[in-house]
């Protein structure tokens, strides 16, 4: 109790009317909440987008359907940095949902400005969350850990020149201690199969995936390796069968990465400037501004038993703020997340009372009335019909919001019912707008199983499967996958449960 305390004082402090003006700066990926300048916002905003074009610029990646859903960046000073993600040592961190992706990262100008390139940084921080990002949403397959990691390491140390353009792939220092540690300590079988070998410590494992990321993506000795070996893995080939393929001696590869490590490296790669940037910021409401620090906190993930005071406090911002629709929004989501659904219903009508089309709001209301309706255990049709009317509303509005299409489909789970033709199809074009949610992911690839389409199940739960800090003790994923290929469909149907376990919405 005393740590909730102290907690909701810290909120209450961080909120409080004393605060800069918050700015929300929107271009065509990114939606950039930060408590800084109009030009400062600006600035922040472009160098993002500089980076994303040069990714997509570097890795052949269009981009059409990516506009239609941003990421969340928000830029927190140390102290809410810290009150909010509460993992000291980091700088950034990135957090896949189906409700809406977002990075949490460091805002630290003054320290930012002395940093170097190749050191430790919130910049080099947040474009390695921000890599994980891209990849996911572009290239939704299975990964190693090694490289994972080890390709958001490649693309996170990178400068931004004066000319417009970007150079990727400079030496990570910050890692020199994992990389003087990797010869001995983690060999080139161990790097690919750790499940088999032992799982390296996280420096260790940062600064060998890098070296091994940098030195295929670079040599143009083992030009095209690098693709092989993701391409072997994909088809379901073990990660060290897959290496040994690709690679070839593993202990001849060992050598060369000792060899590298103590000589220059490879010339990183400099990707030319990319077209005009439209940048639209906009000055916070105070209420939105006042709610930030309480709402990112209950989105960044609390315990359950931590969730009733965080919503006592919101409940209380928002009394000074009631006819901001974004504020009553905000609240009803929070109200829902503390499981006091009455609050959560009224405060969602409060919003629609003053923006009607608020998707936030008409997205709490469904998910209020499926709570509804499951704790009456009704069989009523009508009841579960007009549940899922506010998910269909909202998609009127919007056909591209993610949310009023996965929980569509989910009320159709939750009543224990088939899911309609169009509820799977809301499924299928969820994953298609937010590929990077685990949620979503599991949901599609079970409902393939009991579909008969397990060849597409298998390729929707590798990526979860593989994933560089998934379960290590009990991997459903993995498990279905190994099912499905020994052919026993129905008793990898059986390994997923229908319940809200695996799912990212919230």
């Amino acid at each position: 109790m005393r740590n909730l305390i102290v907690a909701i004082g810290m909120i209450l402090t961080m909120a409080s009317p004393t605060r800069a003006e918050w700015r929300q700066a929107r271009t065509d990926h990114f939606i950039l909440t930060i408590d800084d300048t109009e030009n400062g916002a600006r600035d922040f905003a472009i160098r993002l987008e500089r980076f994303d074009a040069a990714l997509r610029k570097l890795y052949n990646v269009g981009s059409s359907g990516e506009r239609l859903r941003p990421i969340t960046i928000y830029a927190f000073g140390n102290d809410l940095f810290n009150a909010t993600c509460r993992c000291p040592g980091a700088l950034a961190y990135y957090k896949p949902r189906a409700g809406g992706s977002f990075i949490l990262t460091q805002f630290v100008p003054n320290v930012d400005r002395k940093a170097k390139i190749g050191g430790w940084s919130t910049q080099a921080l947040l474009l390695h969350e921000y890599t994980h990002h891209f990849t996911f949403s572009n290239f939704p397959i299975a990964y190693p850990m090694w490289f994972q990691e080890g390709f958001a390491e490649f693309n996170a140390n990178s400068s931004f020149e004066d000319d417009g353009s970007i150079i990727i792939g400079y030496p990570a220092n910050y890692r020199a201690e994992g990389l003087q540690n990797g010869g001995d300590f983690l060999s080139m079988k161990r790097l690919l199969a750790p499940e088999r070998f032992g799982y390296p410590d996280g420096d260790t494992l940062y600064g060998r995936g890098w070296l091994l990321t940098h030195y295929l993506m670079l040599n143009p000795a083992r030009s095209g390796q690098l693709a092989t070996y993701l391409s072997e893995m994909n088809k379901g080939v073990p990660s060290l069968e897959a290496g040994q393929k690709a690679f070839g001696d593993l202990k001849k590869l060992d050598a060369e990465l000792d060899a590298y490590r103590r000589r220059s490296l490879f010339a990183p790669l400099r990707v030319s400037p990319s077209g005009p940037i439209t940048v639209t910021v906009a000055t916070m409401s105070p209420g939105t501004g006042a709610m930030l620090p309480t709402y990112a906190l209950m989105l960044d993930g609390v315990e359950k038993d931590r969730r009733l005071g965080i919503a006592m406090t919101a409940e209380g911002i928002a009394k000074r703020y009631p006819d901001d629709a974004v504020v009553q929004a905000e609240l009803a989501e929070i109200e829902y997340m503390a499981q006091r659904y009455d609050r959560a219903d009224s405060a969602a009508d409060r919003a629609l009372a003053i923006d009607p089309k608020n998707i936030s709001a008409l997205v709490r209301k469904g998910q209020v009335a499926v709570v509804r309706a499951n704790v009456a255990k009704s069989k009523d049709g009508a009841v579960w019909n007009a549940a899922r009317g506010w998910y269909l509303k909202a998609n009127r509005i919007d056909p591209n919001r993610v949310m009023p299409l996965y929980l569509y489909y989910r009320s159709f789970v939750a009543a224990k019912e088939k899911p309609s033709v169009s509820a799977v199809n809301a499924l299928r074009r969820a994953m298609v707008l937010a590929p990077e949610s685990t949620g979503i992911a599991l949901a599609l690839g079970r409902q393939m199983l009991l579909d008969g389409d397990a060849a597409f199940a298998r390729r929707l739960f590798e990526p979860i499967a593989f994933a560089p800090h998934g379960m290590r003790e009990k991997n459903t994923p993995l498990a279905v996958i190994k099912l499905i290929d020994a052919g026993k469909i129905d008793e990898a149907k059986a390994q997923l449960s229908d319940d809200k376990n695996n799912d990212d919405s919230e």
